[in-house]
């Protein structure tokens, strides 16, 4: 199909990005508009994955979908597939919306969208395209209850939230429930800050899983936030300073802090050069905290997980500051480097079967497990060892 109205003007958008990088005569400023093309060009892929699964609506099934991004470039599949499984659950959900609403015209209450769908129809998918289906779906589910609970009293918004809760784990495939519930955090942010705080409260109360994934999803939240988003401002910078006064002071803000170490990451995973800034201009309580290694990690290990082939991700786990035994370069390797390597050890490697991803803890920070897997840490793999990609995470 051809493309939509927001996904070609997004593409002029992210093009001019690249014009004035390539004309910036600074290196921060060039840095600074690759930054902003980078987000633009994530969302254009998303859209195009929204717009595909979209059109072919629930007559198309998820995995058939899922084969025809098979042959994408390698750096596209992460966010197109999070688009098609945003535009699928989307389709599916307007198809109930419609049923039900010609099912009451005949008297009739039931609705024909299966609680189990996602499920059901995950034995056909790829294991690759689990982890970034479900983050979309979880996009969809989230935008369609904080669509509905704006207005909602607070007794009322407690009852929608521990339905959505145990939805998410009904519909999961088992051990996704986390990807879902984390896009609560995300869309709460953006489409609902007002009553974000007030949502937090009520998890904190109900679901401990639910509440510290969903303060990842707000950390991830900050870094796409339109204010955020001109590329001469730095973007990532601006992101990590506005986060104090966003997540309380803990495990929530540990966890608002991996959701945007992850962002940051993923996004500009081509360009490890926006990390390496941010890391060297950060305050010490960013740098060093358990969260900021802890999202770079996850990201990395999706990203593999995801597209394991991928020279951009094999030139990322090579690149090191310069200049070699610096202060930033000791800190990429403590905070950046060792836990990605570490992370993907865990998951297997090119001579390894693929270990299953515990993808729960992927979407949280425990404090007290960090601080006991710190003091047992093994020394990363030296540089030389990330020359080529992995195998399948």
């Amino acid at each position: 199909m051809g493309a939509t109205p927001r996904v070609l003007a997004l593409t002029a958008l992210r093009r001019s990005a690249a014009t004035l990088a390539a004309a910036s005569p600074r290196a921060r400023g060039r840095l600074r508009w690759r930054e902003l093309g980078n987000k633009l060009e994530a969302f254009e892929i998303f859209r195009r994955g929204e717009a595909q699964a979209r059109a072919a609506g629930c007559a198309l099934p998820l995995a058939a979908l899922v084969e025809r991004a098979g042959g994408l470039v390698p750096h596209r599949r992460v966010w197109t597939l999070e688009g098609l499984g945003y535009g699928h659950a989307e389709a599916r959900a307007a198809q109930a919306a419609h049923a039900a609403k010609a099912a009451k015209a005949v008297h009739a209450a039931t609705c024909p969208e299966p609680p189990g769908w996602l499920a059901a129809g995950a034995r056909g998918l790829p294991a690759a395209s689990l982890i970034a289906l479900h983050c979309g779906i979880g996009l969809s589910l989230a935008r369609r209850l904080l669509a509905a609970s704006g207005r909602a009293p607070a007794a009322e918004l407690r009852r929608r939230l521990a339905a959505y809760v145990a939805s998410c784990r009904e519909l999961a495939w088992p051990g996704h429930a986390a990807a879902l519930l984390e896009a609560l955090g995300f869309m709460a942010r953006l489409r609902l800050a007002r009553r974000a705080g007030e949502v937090a409260s009520e998890l904190a109360g109900l679901d401990e899983e639910a509440h510290a994934c969903f303060w990842h999803g707000l950390g991830r939240a900050l870094y796409f936030l339109p204010r955020r988003a001109l590329g001469w401002q730095g973007t990532a910078r601006r992101s990590f300073a506005a986060l104090t006064q966003e997540a309380p002071a803990g495990e929530a803000r540990e966890n608002a802090l991996a959701g945007l170490a992850w962002a940051v990451t993923m996004v500009n995973l081509r360009h490890p050069q926006v990390l390496e800034e941010l890391l060297a201009d950060q305050a010490s309580w960013v740098a060093g905290a358990p969260g900021f290694a802890h999202g770079i990690a996850s990201a990395v290990l999706v990203w593999h997980d995801c597209a394991p082939q991928d020279p951009w991700l094999a030139a990322w786990r090579r690149h090191r500051p310069e200049p070699a035994g610096g202060e930033l370069a000791r800190r990429w390797e403590r905070q950046v480097s060792a836990p990605a390597e570490r992370a993907l050890a865990l998951a297997g490697g090119p001579d390894r079967p693929r270990r299953a991803v515990d993808v729960g803890e992927l979407f949280r920070v425990r404090l007290a497990a960090t601080a006991e897997s710190a003091a047992t840490v093994q020394p990363a793999a030296p540089a030389g060892a990330a020359a080529a990609p992995a195998g399948r995470a």
